[in-house]
């Protein structure tokens, strides 16, 4: 693997783990919100006079606190928090040293891969995004953006944080070979 395919991948996996964050960052907020506006006992009067059964705020507590409790939201952001931290302090090491041998090459591939083993599952939409932010950030230092950015569908941007969408393959902007043959 040559520096510029490391740089890059440490950079895509680096984004996709920042996106990841603030996903659940902002679920994590979001429900700690709720449970707090709604577990407040004037909320329950409030519903009672607004003519709703205030049993509805009771169920709507119990289910949302339950999806934080489960889905752990918080402690999937600080997950994803410590990897993006560990791709980037190996992406500033390797920065650090310009003239780069073989022998360091393979030691930062080694600790790309031992990083990647502690990375869930990925959602590959997610992935697809981070792709095509690290290749905007890199520039055309090491790949030429306008033929490798990958297209994501628009139901993918939509349901990438919640579908891992397996099996489904990316294509490249550039040309297509059928249309090189041509």
């Amino acid at each position: 693997m040559t520096i510029g395919q490391l740089r890059f991948n440490l950079l895509r996996n680096a984004l996709y783990h920042t996106a990841r964050r603030r996903i659940f960052e902002c679920w994590h907020r979001f429900a700690t919100f709720v449970i707090i506006l709604l577990g407040a006992s004037a909320t329950s009067s409030l519903f009672g006079e607004w003519g709703f059964n205030a049993a509805y705020a009771g169920f709507a507590i119990a289910l949302i606190g339950a999806a934080q409790i489960v889905f752990d939201f918080g402690g999937r952001a600080r997950d994803h928090q410590m990897l993006q931290r560990d791709y980037y302090n190996l992406l500033a090491e390797i920065d650090a040293k310009p003239k780069a041998s073989a022998k360091d090459t393979a030691r930062w591939y080694a600790a790309m891969v031992r990083i990647a083993g502690n990375e869930p599952p990925m959602l590959r939409a997610i992935e697809a995004k981070a792709h095509n932010d690290a290749l905007d950030a890199l520039g055309d230092e090491f790949f030429d953006t306008r033929t490798e950015k990958l297209v994501i569908p628009c139901h993918h941007r939509l349901f990438g944080g919640f579908s891992s969408f397996d099996g489904y393959s990316y294509r490249k902007v550039g040309p297509s070979p059928v249309a090189d043959a041509g």
